[in-house]
């Protein structure tokens, strides 16, 4: 932590403890006594009204207060809970920046304000569903960086599509997370089009020098592939569960016990085996190539059964 980080979260102690000592100040941020006094000294140089007890610590002078944050209830409860879920579901130096924001803005809500949000947010919690985020992982920092900088990205990337292993320099432009899984989207040098790219499939990745202009036309343009598939209405309930992240929107078909569902892909590869995997209760419309692909699909499966 850095001094002014520091100078601050001695403040808030401060405001909300009532009365510290050196030590435990010292103790709570890892730093020696004499630093403390330093900081001390700092503070009421700036204006600070800080007495010092000798032989019972340091306390504010009564009627100080930072000025609070102009927060509403509502407000106050999605940092809470935005701050809770980060927490929650990754790991990395962003977590424990999200602690610290919590603890800072606790410390300035209005008393009554603060009893209402923790009781809120004391209700809810999140569970991670695999391994946490790691958000300080080497690929994806460089990919920021990369997006950042505008620096063209090389990649060694096995695609699931066709089985091979390629060589593409992209123009990378965004990242996203789904389901479980990092994404890279960006313009392919190669495929000369948008594409997304599964961090988990990438076998190398190297930034190169070489900066690129933003692609607007190319981000506009970008194909995709409208999917409509007909479920049977006793799985419908089950499919908005799992519901596949490329989902647009339904409709019900009156003619019929079934729902339409719609789906904006950049590949029907993406979406092909979450369908296969509802069955018979899952039918394909639209496009024909992904109805073609679910039939040879199929008939490997039958092959392999008979």
């Amino acid at each position: 932590m850095n001094r002014v980080d520091r100078l601050f979260a001695i403040l808030l102690r401060l405001q909300n403890a009532g009365r510290l000592r050196a030590e435990d100040l010292a103790a709570a941020f890892e730093v020696s006594k004499r630093t403390i006094y330093r900081d001390i000294r700092a503070l009421a140089e700036s204006g600070v009204p800080i007495v010092s007890l000798p032989g019972e610590g340091y306390e504010l002078v009564e009627g100080f207060y930072l000025p609070p944050l102009l927060f509403t209830e509502n407000e106050a409860v999605a940092l809470f809970l935005g701050a809770r879920f980060l927490i929650r579901q990754a790991k990395g130096a962003l977590p424990v920046a999200a602690e610290r924001a919590i603890e800072k803005i606790s410390v300035v809500l209005p008393k009554e304000l603060r009893q209402r949000v923790s009781s809120l947010t004391d209700i809810i919690a999140f569970f991670a569903p695999s391994e946490p985020l790691d958000l300080d992982a080497p690929q994806l920092t460089r990919l920021q960086h990369a997006i950042r900088d505008h620096q063209v990205v090389h990649l060694r990337y096995h695609s699931l599509s066709n089985d091979e292993i390629t060589d593409r320099d992209i123009e990378p432009h965004r990242l996203y997370y789904s389901e479980g899984v990092w994404y890279v989207e960006g313009y392919c040098r190669l495929r000369q089009d948008i594409r997304s790219f599964r961090l988990s499939r990438v076998i190398d990745l190297k930034t190169r020098k070489e900066a690129f202009q933003d692609r607007h036309q190319a981000k506009a343009v970008g194909t995709f592939v409208e999917v409509k598939v007909r479920f049977a209405q006793s799985i419908v309930r089950w499919v908005r569960e799992r519901q596949h992240y490329a989902f647009v929107g339904e409709e019900s078909l009156p003619s019929s016990e079934s729902v339409l569902m719609t789906y904006n892909l950049s590949r029907i590869t993406e979406i092909l085996p979450w369908v296969l995997s509802w069955g018979a209760s899952a039918e394909v419309l639209s496009p024909p190539e992904l109805r073609a692909r679910i039939r040879l699909e199929v008939n490997k499966l039958a092959q392999m059964l008979t």
